[in-house]
Protein backbone atom coordinates (compact mmCIF):
# COMPACT_ATOMS: atom_id res chain seq x y z
CA UNK A 1 0.00 0.00 0.00
CA UNK A 2 1.67 3.30 -1.17
CA UNK A 3 1.93 6.17 1.60
CA UNK A 4 -1.24 8.22 0.33
CA UNK A 5 -3.14 5.25 0.47
CA UNK A 6 -2.44 4.49 3.95
CA UNK A 7 -2.74 7.72 4.76
CA UNK A 8 -6.44 8.06 3.04
CA UNK A 9 -7.33 4.75 4.91
CA UNK A 10 -6.38 6.42 8.05
CA UNK A 11 -8.60 9.42 7.55
CA UNK A 12 -11.59 7.53 6.47
CA UNK A 13 -11.28 5.09 9.72
CA UNK A 14 -10.38 8.19 12.16
CA UNK A 15 -14.23 9.71 10.35
CA UNK A 16 -16.22 6.58 10.70
CA UNK A 17 -17.05 7.18 14.52
CA UNK A 18 -18.08 10.42 14.14
CA UNK A 19 -20.21 9.40 11.23
CA UNK A 20 -21.77 6.78 12.49
CA UNK A 21 -22.18 7.48 16.13
CA UNK A 22 -25.20 9.93 17.83
CA UNK A 23 -25.46 13.63 16.93
CA UNK A 24 -24.09 15.27 20.73
CA UNK A 25 -25.01 18.95 21.44
CA UNK A 26 -23.33 20.25 24.81
CA UNK A 27 -24.97 22.62 26.67
CA UNK A 28 -24.76 24.90 29.78
CA UNK A 29 -26.79 22.84 32.98
CA UNK A 30 -29.43 25.87 33.91
CA UNK A 31 -29.12 27.68 36.35
CA UNK A 32 -30.92 26.17 39.68
CA UNK A 33 -30.41 23.00 38.09
CA UNK A 34 -28.42 20.19 40.24
CA UNK A 35 -27.10 17.06 38.68
CA UNK A 36 -30.11 15.08 40.61
CA UNK A 37 -32.25 17.53 39.07
CA UNK A 38 -30.71 16.86 35.48
CA UNK A 39 -28.57 13.80 34.69
CA UNK A 40 -24.99 14.44 32.80
CA UNK A 41 -26.61 13.15 29.59
CA UNK A 42 -29.98 13.47 27.74
CA UNK A 43 -31.28 11.20 24.92
CA UNK A 44 -33.95 12.61 22.91
CA UNK A 45 -36.31 10.84 20.78
CA UNK A 46 -34.09 11.04 17.44
CA UNK A 47 -31.01 9.70 19.43
CA UNK A 48 -29.63 13.37 20.06
CA UNK A 49 -27.30 12.91 22.86
CA UNK A 50 -27.26 16.27 25.02
CA UNK A 51 -24.81 16.74 27.55
CA UNK A 52 -24.54 19.00 30.35
CA UNK A 53 -21.79 20.89 31.39
CA UNK A 54 -21.45 23.50 33.91
CA UNK A 55 -20.71 27.06 32.72
CA UNK A 56 -16.47 27.31 33.02
CA UNK A 57 -16.40 23.36 31.39
CA UNK A 58 -18.77 24.70 28.77
CA UNK A 59 -16.64 28.36 28.09
CA UNK A 60 -13.27 26.43 28.17
CA UNK A 61 -14.28 23.82 25.94
CA UNK A 62 -15.59 26.33 23.46
CA UNK A 63 -12.46 28.22 24.01
CA UNK A 64 -10.46 24.82 23.09
CA UNK A 65 -11.96 24.29 20.26
CA UNK A 66 -11.72 27.66 18.64
CA UNK A 67 -8.26 28.02 19.10
CA UNK A 68 -8.36 31.20 21.71
CA UNK A 69 -6.99 32.17 24.82
CA UNK A 70 -9.51 33.51 25.96
CA UNK A 71 -13.06 31.97 26.35
CA UNK A 72 -16.32 33.02 25.19
CA UNK A 73 -18.10 34.97 27.55
CA UNK A 74 -20.64 34.37 29.73
CA UNK A 75 -23.22 36.29 28.02
CA UNK A 76 -23.01 34.59 25.22
CA UNK A 77 -22.90 31.21 26.22
CA UNK A 78 -26.13 29.38 25.67
CA UNK A 79 -28.65 28.04 28.53
CA UNK A 80 -30.18 24.64 28.36
CA UNK A 81 -33.57 24.42 25.33
CA UNK A 82 -33.10 25.19 21.71
CA UNK A 83 -29.13 25.91 20.32
CA UNK A 84 -28.67 29.51 20.51
CA UNK A 85 -26.96 32.21 22.26
CA UNK A 86 -28.45 34.03 24.96
CA UNK A 87 -28.77 37.93 23.98
CA UNK A 88 -27.57 39.18 27.04
CA UNK A 89 -24.69 41.67 26.93
CA UNK A 90 -22.86 42.97 30.04
CA UNK A 91 -20.85 46.23 29.76
CA UNK A 92 -17.74 47.98 31.87
CA UNK A 93 -20.15 49.80 34.09
CA UNK A 94 -21.81 46.98 35.31
CA UNK A 95 -25.45 47.89 32.99
CA UNK A 96 -27.10 45.25 30.73
CA UNK A 97 -28.79 45.03 27.13
CA UNK A 98 -31.39 42.44 27.24
CA UNK A 99 -33.18 41.70 24.05
CA UNK A 100 -35.25 38.63 23.10
CA UNK A 101 -36.53 37.37 19.55
CA UNK A 102 -38.40 34.01 20.76
CA UNK A 103 -40.04 32.23 23.47
CA UNK A 104 -37.08 30.92 24.48
CA UNK A 105 -34.98 33.49 25.06
CA UNK A 106 -37.66 35.11 27.11
CA UNK A 107 -37.50 32.25 29.42
CA UNK A 108 -33.63 32.05 29.56
CA UNK A 109 -33.05 36.09 30.08
CA UNK A 110 -35.83 36.11 32.68
CA UNK A 111 -33.83 33.07 35.00
CA UNK A 112 -30.94 35.16 34.43
CA UNK A 113 -32.24 38.24 36.04
CA UNK A 114 -33.80 36.48 38.46
CA UNK A 115 -30.66 34.95 39.06
CA UNK A 116 -28.86 37.95 39.11
CA UNK A 117 -31.53 39.98 40.88
CA UNK A 118 -31.64 42.33 38.03
CA UNK A 119 -35.19 43.23 37.92
CA UNK A 120 -34.80 46.91 37.02
CA UNK A 121 -33.60 45.54 34.04
CA UNK A 122 -35.93 43.10 33.37
CA UNK A 123 -38.78 45.94 33.68
CA UNK A 124 -37.38 48.45 31.92
CA UNK A 125 -36.40 46.06 28.51
CA UNK A 126 -38.19 42.58 28.40
CA UNK A 127 -41.19 43.52 30.00
CA UNK A 128 -43.92 44.23 27.25
CA UNK A 129 -44.03 48.02 26.91
CA UNK A 130 -48.13 47.39 26.72
CA UNK A 131 -47.77 45.65 30.15
CA UNK A 132 -45.96 48.69 31.72
CA UNK A 133 -48.16 51.61 30.27
CA UNK A 134 -51.05 49.39 31.79
CA UNK A 135 -49.13 49.25 35.03
CA UNK A 136 -48.51 52.81 35.33
CA UNK A 137 -52.41 53.90 34.57
CA UNK A 138 -53.53 52.27 37.66
CA UNK A 139 -53.43 55.09 39.31
CA UNK A 140 -49.97 54.59 40.38
CA UNK A 141 -47.92 56.08 38.17
CA UNK A 142 -44.64 54.94 36.08
CA UNK A 143 -41.68 55.11 39.10
CA UNK A 144 -44.34 53.22 41.14
CA UNK A 145 -45.24 50.67 38.48
CA UNK A 146 -41.61 49.88 38.39
CA UNK A 147 -41.05 49.68 42.26
CA UNK A 148 -43.81 47.40 42.90
CA UNK A 149 -43.04 44.66 40.18
CA UNK A 150 -39.39 44.55 41.59
CA UNK A 151 -40.80 44.23 45.25
CA UNK A 152 -42.98 41.49 43.59
CA UNK A 153 -39.63 39.79 42.05
CA UNK A 154 -38.22 39.94 45.50
CA UNK A 155 -40.85 38.13 46.61
CA UNK A 156 -41.41 35.42 44.69
CA UNK A 157 -37.86 34.97 43.43
CA UNK A 158 -37.35 31.45 44.28
CA UNK A 159 -40.91 29.95 43.35
CA UNK A 160 -40.33 31.95 39.75
CA UNK A 161 -37.41 30.64 39.40
CA UNK A 162 -38.31 27.17 40.33
CA UNK A 163 -40.57 27.54 36.93
CA UNK A 164 -38.37 28.98 34.73
CA UNK A 165 -35.43 26.52 35.66
CA UNK A 166 -37.94 23.63 35.21
CA UNK A 167 -38.88 25.57 31.99
CA UNK A 168 -35.33 25.93 30.67
CA UNK A 169 -34.49 22.60 30.40
CA UNK A 170 -38.02 21.04 29.17
CA UNK A 171 -37.54 22.47 25.94
CA UNK A 172 -35.18 19.86 24.96
CA UNK A 173 -37.91 17.23 25.74
CA UNK A 174 -40.21 18.75 23.80
CA UNK A 175 -41.89 19.18 27.05
CA UNK A 176 -43.08 22.84 27.16
CA UNK A 177 -46.49 23.60 25.74
CA UNK A 178 -47.16 26.45 23.11
CA UNK A 179 -50.73 27.92 23.62
CA UNK A 180 -51.72 30.53 21.10
CA UNK A 181 -53.77 33.22 23.29
CA UNK A 182 -54.39 35.58 20.69
CA UNK A 183 -52.74 37.33 17.70
CA UNK A 184 -49.32 38.47 19.04
CA UNK A 185 -49.82 36.68 22.45
CA UNK A 186 -48.46 32.67 23.19
CA UNK A 187 -48.57 31.18 26.60
CA UNK A 188 -45.62 28.70 27.74
CA UNK A 189 -46.92 25.97 30.37
CA UNK A 190 -45.31 22.75 31.11
CA UNK A 191 -46.58 19.26 29.63
CA UNK A 192 -49.58 17.53 31.38
CA UNK A 193 -46.73 14.71 32.87
CA UNK A 194 -44.97 17.29 34.47
CA UNK A 195 -46.45 17.41 38.34
CA UNK A 196 -46.66 20.82 38.36
CA UNK A 197 -48.78 20.44 42.38
CA UNK A 198 -45.57 22.13 43.94
CA UNK A 199 -45.15 24.54 41.53
CA UNK A 200 -47.15 28.39 42.85
CA UNK A 201 -46.41 29.55 39.07
CA UNK A 202 -47.00 27.30 36.06
CA UNK A 203 -47.09 29.40 32.62
CA UNK A 204 -44.88 32.48 30.95
CA UNK A 205 -46.53 34.92 28.72
CA UNK A 206 -44.70 36.33 25.87
CA UNK A 207 -45.93 39.00 23.30
CA UNK A 208 -44.35 38.56 19.81
CA UNK A 209 -44.00 41.93 17.67
CA UNK A 210 -42.62 42.18 14.23
CA UNK A 211 -41.45 44.94 12.89
CA UNK A 212 -39.36 46.66 10.18
CA UNK A 213 -36.31 46.02 12.25
CA UNK A 214 -36.72 42.71 13.19
CA UNK A 215 -38.68 39.87 15.62
CA UNK A 216 -39.11 41.11 18.87
CA UNK A 217 -40.45 38.96 22.26
CA UNK A 218 -41.37 40.67 25.52
CA UNK A 219 -42.57 39.37 29.27
CA UNK A 220 -46.51 39.19 29.36
CA UNK A 221 -46.64 37.81 32.49
CA UNK A 222 -45.76 34.90 35.06
CA UNK A 223 -48.43 33.10 36.38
Amino acid sequence: MTRLARTLALAIIAAMPAACGPKVEYRVRPGFATREDLPDEVVLDDGTVIRYLELNEYLAMQAKAKGTARPTTAATAPVDGPPASIPWEEYDDGSVKMVAERPDQIVALTMRAFREERYAELWEQLVSPGVRVRAATEGVGPDRARERFIEWCAKWRTEVMTLLNRMSFAFSSNQVIFDRLGPGLVRLRLAPQITTEDFKYRSIEVYLEQSPKGDRAYLGGIR
